[in-house]
């Protein structure tokens, strides 16, 4: 910069003037420079809105606008909101509105939030929408049609209702009393069913209020006309100890149409019988018509005509009079007795008492004693348990004016007899010392014929002869070199019904078999056996060239090589 130094005394007009225009301008320029510094740095005084508003607006809807202290603001924006999402801004205008109007439910969130800035702005506030509670639910009325005639409880239906309710009233109904609402959940029941006739009430209406519905709505039952039946409780007064079938009297009930009745329930079961045609009731069981036990018998009678029900009750009292009582019994002997065996007794208590045998099965098994009430057999040929297992006696006892019956089951037990078919094969011997519970079967089969002994020149030292040896002799020679090919070995790789511990049997053994040859012949050939022959190996050896074999009622020593012979197994049993 140049200076000039002018001096004071000489300095003429036109330049005072100059510099005077020229600081003129400075300042000017100073004081517009100020000016912009200074507007550009103004902020804002953001307020805080509050609104209240129903809840379910719609989006878009304008919630307010944020005000400031008298300033424009500028970019206004939500920098937290809750529930999130809920609250849209206008960065110019500062306008609220919904953003998704599904949050704004006053049971999920009553009160809604959000935190709003300004670019200029010195604060942040808060925009607090606040919901009114308002009515959301609605339900159709309910109407229905129904026989006359329902059960108490029967549901008539459930009001079907848009939105969530806390309870359902009936506030007033025709005729009063006659239905039920579940305050919970709408469902309509019967409350009064004799209200609910057709010639008296065809048609039934309620009104019901449901908590936040603006209004209430109706419920209307139509009855359709039915046929209808009557009937009448029956009630009659007997003797204990009635006879079988002894009529106690007719259920009186009238109806349209051909009424059907029917037993639904009984106490004690089974003492009644009913016709199903004419309501007739008859002793079904008299043993349960005793004073003692039973002083009361009652009966649900149920009446139809196919289309409608009705029910009674029959109640029969009993009268205590000097009485006989006998008592079911249960026997049990073993199969196979003799002629006049005592079975056992029938439980009776009375005085001047007479037995006779009412019913038997099988007919003509058993003789009773008429003054003992003993049981005994009459024909033994029918105490077979494989014909006749569980035998039984009906038996009347009287002592002259009164009379009752009870009955005597008999149950056999099955014993072990030559000749059954048993335990894989037919028994031809048993044990005696056994008590019928041990002895031997013979196989249903032949495993061989034309085959030798085997083991010739040698001794393997299965020698035994007696019963009971067998097993042991076909273990012998199982166990020597010499098995292969063997009857034994024949004999003991059978395997036939489920049993796979068959031998060959000894000389004894065989001669058991051959001794009861007829009887059990005759029961392989029925059970689809092979015959018996007259030749079959023993396990007797008796030296190291020979063995015996048996031929109907001997036995011979012959070599072991013979190959005419023929194998047949047995196998030992036991049921215990």
């Amino acid at each position: 910069m140049n200076i000039i130094n002018i001096k004071p005394k000489i300095m003429n007009k036109k330049i005072k003037q100059s510099y005077l225009f020229i600081l003129s301008v400075l300042l000017i320029t100073i004081g517009c420079s100020n000016d912009d510094n200074a507007g550009s740095n103004i902020e804002v005084g953001l307020q805080d809105l509050e609104v209240t508003i129903d809840e379910n607006p719609t989006d878009g809807q304008v919630i307010g606008t944020i005000g400031t202290d008298g300033s424009a603001g500028q970019g206004f924006s939500i920098t937290s909101q809750t529930p999130s999402g809920a609250l849209s801004i206008d960065p110019t205008s500062g306008e609220v509105t919904v953003d998704d109007a599904s949050l704004f439910d006053f049971e999920a969130n009553s009160t809604l939030t959000a935190t709003v800035t300004a670019e200029n702005a010195e604060n942040t506030v808060t925009v607090t929408v606040n919901l009114n509670n308002v009515s959301e639910v609605s339900a159709q009325s309910l109407e229905v049609s129904i026989d006359e005639n329902p059960v108490d409880g029967q549901v008539l239906g459930t009001l079907q209702v848009t939105g969530s309710t806390s309870g359902f009233a009936i506030t007033t109904q025709s005729p009063q009393g006659a239905m039920n609402i579940d305050a919970n959940t709408g469902e309509i029941t019967v409350s009064d069913a004799s209200l609910f006739d057709f010639e008296t009430n065809p048609l039934l209406t309620a009104t019901v209020s449901i908590v936040d519905a603006q209004n209430p709505v109706s419920v209307t039952v139509n009855l359709n006309d039915v046929l209808e039946i009557t009937i009448q409780d029956f009630t009659v007064t007997v003797d204990e100890n009635p006879n079988d079938g002894q009529v106690l009297g007719n259920i009186q009930a009238n109806g349209n149409g051909t009424l059907s009745y029917s037993i639904t329930a009984q106490s004690p079961v089974g003492a009644m019988a009913i016709n199903t045609g004419t309501g007739e009731l008859t002793v079904l069981d008299p043993n349960l018509f005793d004073f003692e036990t039973n002083p009361v018998i009652t009966a649900d009678i149920s009446v139809t005509d196919g289309t409608e029900s009705i029910s009674a009750t029959a109640t029969i009292n009993l009268n205590d009079v000097d009485e006989v009582s006998a008592t079911n019994t249960n026997l049990t002997i073993d199969e196979n007795p003799s002629n006049g065996d005592v079975i056992g007794v029938l439980q009776a208590s009375g005085s001047n008492l007479t037995y006779t045998i009412t019913f038997q099965n099988p007919a003509g098994a058993f003789n009773i004693n008429q003054n003992t009430g003993e049981l005994s057999v009459a024909d033994e040929t029918l105490f077979d348990f494989e014909t006749n297992p569980n035998m039984l006696a009906t038996i009347s006892v009287s002592n002259g004016t009164q009379t009752v019956s009870a009955n005597a089951f008999v149950a056999l037990n099955d014993l072990n007899e030559i000749g059954e078919f048993k335990y894989g094969g037919i028994i031809f011997w048993i044990d005696p010392a056994s008590n019928n519970s041990s002895g031997l079967v013979v196989s249903l089969n032949v495993q061989a014929t034309n085959v030798p002994w085997g083991c010739l020149g040698i001794a393997t030292g299965a020698t035994g002869t007696a019963i009971g040896t067998g097993q042991t002799n076909t273990d012998i020679i199982m166990a020597s070199s010499c098995a292969s090919g063997s009857a034994a070995e024949i004999a003991s790789n059978l395997n036939e019904n489920g049993f796979d511990d068959w031998f060959l049997p000894s000389a004894d053994e065989l001669n058991e078999l051959y001794s009861n040859v007829s009887i059990v012949g005759n029961a392989i050939t029925s059970n689809g056996g092979d015959v018996i022959s007259n030749s079959y190996w023993s396990s007797t050896e008796v030296d190291i060239n020979d063995a015996i074999w048996w031929n109907i009622n001997q036995g011979f020593n012959i070599p072991k090589d013979n190959d005419f012979l023929g194998v047949r197994a047995i196998r030992a049993f036991t049921d215990f």
